[in-house]
């Protein structure tokens, strides 16, 4: 094992889980996933996924799948009820 393998650390995800149990598990909480299932194909909407990290912020969330090489399709969500509003960019009519 040469340094790099020993210092760099590697995600282990969690099982598949529902929506509902990761959102049970992580309260209010930003998640990072791996191997995102959608309800529907197209569709925003998340049915299963692995949870590769979790925080209060979107950094700490994704720190470690940052990190890992291996690791290129990934994405965070929070679990609670939004309490901005979505930013949406102007739509002008002619």
């Amino acid at each position: 094992m040469n340094t790099a393998e020993q210092i760099t650390p590697t995600v282990e995800p969690s099982e598949p889980l529902p929506w509902a149990e990761i959102c049970a598990r992580y309260p209010d909480q930003y998640v990072c996933l791996l191997d995102v299932v959608p309800v529907e194909r197209w569709s925003p909407a998340i049915a299963t996924g692995r949870v590769a990290g979790h925080g209060p912020t979107r950094l700490d969330a994704s720190a470690l799948v940052r990190e890992d090489v291996r690791i290129t399709r990934w994405s965070v969500v929070y679990t609670g009820e939004p309490t901005k509003p979505l930013r949406r960019p102007p739509v002008f009519f002619e």
